[in-house]
């Protein structure tokens, strides 16, 4: 059975990101992809393990992500330095940042 793949386009924050919704091994996984301060940047948000406790925006430095509906979500790609600090704090191990 094929993997559904829902594309989603033009968030209000940045025209330029493209964020996907792929359902792989039964997780939701919020991939946007896009330029940010340093280059090419893809930020995964593994929406099942998300419990919304907000550390990853409150510690972003350069406000990157906000919540919506509870689930951290990407709003300004452009702004992102790859610090990986949301990474890093998530004690769910729901977001990654990759070049």
């Amino acid at each position: 059975m094929p993997e559904e793949t829902i594309i989603i386009t033009n968030y209000k924050a940045c025209d330029s990101i493209e964020a996907e919704i792929k359902p792989k091994n039964k997780l939701n996984i919020k991939t946007v992809s896009g330029m940010g301060k340093k280059g090419k940047v893809t930020i995964d948000v593994i929406v099942n393990y998300c419990k919304g406790c907000e550390i990853c925006v409150y510690f972003c430095p350069e406000k990157v992500l906000a919540m919506k509906k509870e689930i951290a979500e990407v709003i300004d790609i452009s702004k992102c330095t790859k610090c990986n600090i949301c990474e890093i704090l998530c004690p769910d191990f729901a977001i990654t940042v990759e070049e």
